[in-house]
């Protein structure tokens, strides 16, 4: 009896072993039992800090389900863009196309793959030139930044930065230039939901200025809630910082407050301990519009750069007062905010500045 004991709790270890190798939420989310409208993308950015060179890849589907094209949106799709050369490329294809696992992260598109440790594509523009990439990925940190609300499917989108801190090694063929690197300053998190939000805002970056080892994670909008228009703004904030995680979260009765203007996106939020003060600029001409397509077919329009400016004040409360921990600066964050085009008053160009919109949590 002893002896099958052992063999039982060994089997059982080895399982759970084998289970905690893999992250549970970088990982395909669609239940196959259900045909409703359904989105997910992986999304990875790499910046090459001496060049000021950015790039980002994206591999997604739209209503897996959906094999005789009912729903306008429905397709699988691979995407790169390259921000230097204000370029960005596109390949649509069926969704019997698209592959994906549940047990670990990985992604097949067309014969194209990207995982937690690799990412590779090739594709061509109208014009028949390629676009290649071949990149390694070493992860250093996943925020959680729904925190105990991830995977409930509370809201219609949910965004986990799975690895919100990571180094990249490999090559990158764009506009006839080969770009080699190693070790840069990478980027990957995952996106899965019904619907899109009213509206969305991102600040990341791994390279801060004499804080290598530090990284940022900000997002989130204005979700639905159990498929409701609830007026309840979701922005999370994390941050690693000399071997020490910070974070701030609504849903953890944080306060957070954002202000967001084209150009200027200004993110504050106090814990039971902690208060952090982000302030995030670029100019518009760095931005580009990245347009994703809803299930229903509607397009979302997100403006993004990856090499912004972004300050960060980072506080500790000490008795009545708050006592600055650190300051830290980075030339090369990724700042976007995005909403759908029936909604958005800036597709016309960035002559018009976003409007203000500030929310207080």
């Amino acid at each position: 009896m002893k002896i099958l004991n052992i063999l039982i709790f060994c089997c059982a270890f080895l399982i759970t072993s084998a289970h905690a190798e893999f992250d549970q939420f970088n990982t395909y989310q669609w239940n196959s039992k259900t045909q409703k409208p359904w989105y997910e993308w992986w999304y990875y950015k790499v910046v090459i800090p001496e060049t000021k060179e950015s790039f980002f890849f994206v591999y997604g589907v739209v209503n897996p389900w959906d094999q005789k094209k009912s729903l306008k949106g429905t397709r699988a799709y691979v995407g790169m863009g390259d921000f230097k050369a204000n370029t960005q490329i596109e390949s649509k294809l069926p969704i019997t196309q698209f592959k994906a696992a549940y047990d670990q992260t990985f992604v097949e598109i067309g014969g194209q793959t990207a995982s937690d440790q690799n990412l590779k594509g090739d594709l061509k523009d109208k014009d028949g030139d390629s676009y290649s990439w071949d990149i390694s990925i070493q992860k250093d940190w996943a925020f959680n930044a729904m925190g105990w609300a991830m995977g409930l499917d509370i809201t219609n989108i949910e965004w986990y930065p799975a690895q919100a801190s990571a180094r990249c090694s490999g090559t990158i063929l764009s506009k006839g230039k080969l770009h080699q690197f190693t070790n840069a300053p990478c980027y990957q998190d995952r996106n899965w939901g019904s619907s899109f939000p009213k509206w969305w805002t991102w600040i990341v970056s791994n390279h801060f200025k004499n804080n290598p080892e530090s990284a940022l994670a900000v997002g989130g909008g204005l979700p639905k809630y159990f498929n409701r228009n609830i007026p309840y703004q979701g922005v999370a904030i994390g941050l690693k910082h000399k071997g020490v995680v910070y974070h701030f979260r609504p849903n953890d009765f944080d306060k957070v407050s954002i202000d967001v203007n084209f150009g200027k996106w200004k993110v504050s939020a106090i814990s039971a301990f902690n208060k952090i003060e982000i302030e995030a600029t670029a100019p518009k001409e760095k931005f580009m519009d990245l347009q994703f397509v809803t299930p229903t077919g509607e397009i979302f329009h997100d403006y993004e750069t990856l090499t912004g400016e972004v300050t960060v004040n980072l506080y500790k409360r000490s008795m009545l007062k708050w006592e600055l921990i650190d300051s830290l600066y980075s030339d090369a964050a990724g700042i976007e905010y995005g909403e759908p085009s029936s909604d958005n008053k800036f597709a016309s160009g960035f002559d018009q500045f976003f409007r203000s919109i500030k929310h207080l949590q």
